[in-house]
């Protein structure tokens, strides 16, 4: 699933790469959180609900970027605003405290498996925000 790769010339390659960068890392700590799953027994039930927790999360952090579009170049861009940049303050301080709030859900070798599922779903869910914005602002405009 390429982000945007049907409009990739309709969206601004800083945005684009953005995106494509969310969704490398959410499929890398997916894997290290499936490598601990396996590796430490850890629950796979909690991992699960864990990236979709982190889906969620990851959705509502997409906010963060203000998606328009922008005539002179015809693309859709993306700019940070108010409500963004709050966001984002909540968010640094939900991953800086991630493995202490996980820790006080679930014990023991889940913990890790927990935690990798909970950041890559907030990875898939910024992809996903994101292309739903994107999407949004293709139909608004009348680009398809």
């Amino acid at each position: 699933m390429p982000p945007f790769n049907d409009l990739k010339d309709k969206v601004h390659k800083r945005l684009r790469m953005r995106v494509i960068i969310y969704f490398v890392i959410s499929i890398v700590v997916l894997g290290v959180s499936i490598f601990h799953i396996l590796k430490d027994g850890a629950n796979a039930f909690l991992a699960l609900v864990g990236l979709l927790v982190g889906i969620v999360i990851g959705t509502v952090v997409a906010r963060m970027y203000k998606i328009s579009w922008d005539k002179n170049a015809a693309q859709v861009i993306s700019k940070f605003d108010a409500v963004g940049v709050i966001i984002l303050v909540l968010y640094v301080v939900f991953e800086v405290f991630r493995s202490k709030i996980v820790g006080y859900f679930v014990h023991g070798p889940s913990v890790l498996a927990v935690s990798f599922a909970i950041l890559a779903g907030i990875m898939y869910g910024r992809v996903f925000g994101i292309r739903g914005k994107v999407r949004q602002v293709f139909e608004e405009e009348g680009v398809a």
